[in-house]
């Protein structure tokens, strides 16, 4: 099997541009219960991959040895956007287990929300690592050395305990399934897997201690305002989570029906994501139709020109 075409892009009544990619709905077991295209197709799992990784901050006991909050957790399970609410959890994480901003080696990126680089540039103010959308993920794994005693130098390497620890951790969500590695984009290994693979440790992580209520409670912080993730879950109040990725890679959970979905666009565009994904949830009957309409007011399909006018859509075909 190989992926299939989810959306078009109509310029007028004519196909502009095609997105293809492939879908995996999977319960708890690792039952596939719904699937378009390839479910079986190779995906690095990148930032989706957080929560499970900030499973492991739990696992470790780090969370109990250094008090970590329900708002801290939430940061270090998502790509965060840089605000200065955000910053601020990661940095109070950072002066509790005795670290500075050196030790993160995320590397320095401008902050994720158009405010706040705005802020940070109009205030003359230097970025760091601090504004690095994965300092909260790099933040739980320097607290789990904290609480091991293990060395924080080359933390981020593959061979480091933390890694290889974090890498068995993911390993049983994904019931043994076989994992790739690789360098993900600030420095630390991601994971390479199934689409089907995902989706089934999205179907068990609302099995997972304080992860999904972290996520669930505090979707700004994990992420920020407007965003695919947060936007899904705030529409959803929570019965919904999810969280974004690269590449066009998004995927969810639905604790109470034990399900995982799985989006790939193929392309790696992100445009399609929302619409196909919307679509879906409400075709499954997993959201109301006040929320698909909520969902769809919050995405629109119309493309609108700087005139107003509309010149096109886009339009899920599955």
């Amino acid at each position: 099997m190989s992926d299939v075409e989810l959306l078009h892009i109509m310029r007028g009544d004519h196909i502009e541009s095609i997105h293809c990619g492939s879908v995996a709905v999977v319960d708890q077991s690792g039952k596939l219960i719904h699937t378009l295209g390839n479910p079986d197709e190779f995906v690095w799992m990148r930032s989706i991959a957080k929560p499970f990784q900030a499973n492991y901050v739990i696992e470790s006991g780090a969370v109990d040895r250094f008090n970590i909050s329900q708002q801290e957790l939430a940061v270090m399970c998502g790509s965060h956007g840089g605000t200065p609410e955000q910053i601020e959890l990661v940095r109070g994480v950072m002066n509790r287990i005795g670290i500075t901003v050196n030790d993160l080696h995320c590397g320095v990126s401008v902050p994720l929300d158009r405010k706040a680089a705005e802020s940070l540039s109009l205030k003359g103010g230097k970025l760091t690592p601090l504004h690095h959308p994965c300092s909260g993920k790099h933040i739980g794994m320097l607290t789990v050395c904290k609480a091991k005693g293990w060395q924080i130098e080359r933390y981020e390497h593959a061979d480091h305990p933390l890694q290889t620890a974090i890498l068995a951790s993911v390993s049983q969500v994904l019931n043994g399934a076989e994992i790739a590695v690789a360098l993900d984009g600030c420095s630390v290994p991601t994971f390479g897997t199934p689409l089907k693979s995902v989706a089934l440790a999205f179907a068990r992580l609302g099995a997972l201690p304080r992860i999904p209520d972290a996520m669930r409670s505090h979707p700004v912080l994990m992420s920020g305002s407007k965003r695919m993730d947060t936007t899904l879950m705030q529409i959803t109040n929570g019965r919904i989570i999810a969280k974004d990725g690269s590449e066009g890679l998004f995927a969810l959970s639905i604790p109470k029906l034990g399900l995982g979905l799985a989006i790939k666009i193929s392309d790696g565009s992100t445009r399609a994501i929302m619409p196909v994904a919307t679509t879906l949830l409400s075709r499954y009957g997993y959201i109301t139709q006040e929320e698909t309409e909520r969902l769809n007011a919050a995405y629109p399909t119309d493309i609108t020109i700087h005139t107003g006018e509309i010149a096109g859509e886009l339009k899920v075909i599955i």
